[in-house]
């Protein structure tokens, strides 16, 4: 299933750039973390998975944003700084999808997350 084309309405509480790369970051360290701190034996990938699984799935602030997508974001670029006059990062809602839209590309999530994660590069 496809994001609608058309329909998008902007979602205010959307953090700053710098502000979703430090929540990327904080959420990348915490897996470290954890991972690390798995006993030998339990250290498996099923383990791994629902480690990973808990952490992506948290909804960025009072969004509804799955940390998923900004690390999405992150990974694939387009979260990188901007000149001071290009707009910031935007959320997106339609229907049941949202959308992190950035000067350089986006990503967006059916449902609360739990879906479909499509990427748009610009």
């Amino acid at each position: 299933m496809l994001p609608p084309r058309g329909g998008w309405r902007e979602v205010p509480g959307l953090p700053a750039a710098g502000r979703l790369r430090a929540a990327v970051a904080a959420a990348v360290a915490e897996f470290r973390a954890r991972d690390e701190a798995l006993p030998a034996g339990h250290r498996t990938r099923a383990e791994r998975d629902r480690i990973g699984r808990e952490i992506w799935s948290r909804p960025l602030g009072d969004t509804g944003l799955p940390l998923r997508a900004v690390h999405a974001a992150q990974s694939l670029g387009f979260l990188r700084p901007t000149p001071d006059d290009a707009p910031g990062p935007a959320l997106l809602a339609a229907g049941g999808w949202l959308r992190l839209r950035t000067p350089f590309g986006s990503v967006a999530v059916r449902g609360a997350g739990l879906g479909t994660l499509n990427v748009t590069p610009v």
